[in-house]
């Protein structure tokens, strides 16, 4: 097997030593190890943890999502735990959950991908600003372009016509919408949305 890079040991190293509690049950979510390699080094900071203490239980979930995607699956590892059942049903659930859930984006300022830019995002888009890639995360925690608008408004209204068309079983969902300074641009977002879906509920952070 080939050595572990130093940095991932050392980053390994701190969750490990964060594992030190008195739960018994313990889950961490991760960005998409596709984009990150956050999920590799929680999986051997739960190795090296392990090699000292069995005792306890240690689910890392690749989100194969960012973000709210993360977050969503963090809270229902809680809601499930506070609920009473056991660890394995707790991730048997998680995993469902994950393959059901949709992960969508636009970014108006492109310097992200353009440093970044592989086959999911055509370069010829990147130097046109006034075009918005409307991109969603894939099954395995990939970015794919899935559309385009001219303007931030046209490119979030193509997103919310996604969450639409792609949700399944909205009445029983939560949409999460992240932003970063622009709470107004969220809250058009969650107008697009709802007034096409009945959702069960909406957070935005």
């Amino acid at each position: 097997m080939s050595p572990v890079p130093a940095f991932l040991l050392s980053v390994a190293g701190e969750l490990s030593a964060a594992f030190e509690s008195e739960a018994e049950h313990i889950y961490v979510v991760t960005l998409s190890g596709n984009l990150s390699g956050s999920y590799n080094s929680a999986m051997v900071g739960r190795q090296m943890y392990l090699e000292e203490d069995e005792s306890k239980q240690i689910y890392v979930m690749d989100s194969c999502s960012a973000s709210c995607g993360e977050t969503q699956l963090a809270l229902l590892a809680a809601s499930l735990e506070e609920q009473g059942l056991s660890f394995e049903e707790v991730v048997s659930r998680l995993e469902a959950f994950r393959s059901e859930m949709n992960t969508y984006f636009v970014l108006d300022n492109l310097e992200t991908l353009r440093k970044n830019a592989d086959s999911a995002v055509s370069r010829h888009w990147l130097h046109l600003l006034s075009i918005k890639p409307v991109m969603a995360g894939t099954m395995d925690g990939r970015i794919e372009q899935i559309g385009q608008g001219i303007g931030i408004r046209k490119g979030l209204q193509k997103m919310a016509d996604a969450v639409v068309r792609n949700v399944a079983r909205p009445e029983e969902k939560t949409l999460m919408i992240t932003h970063c300074n622009c709470p107004e641009r969220a809250e058009s977002v969650k107008r697009m949305v709802t007034s096409k879906v009945s959702v069960k509920d909406v957070v935005i952070m």
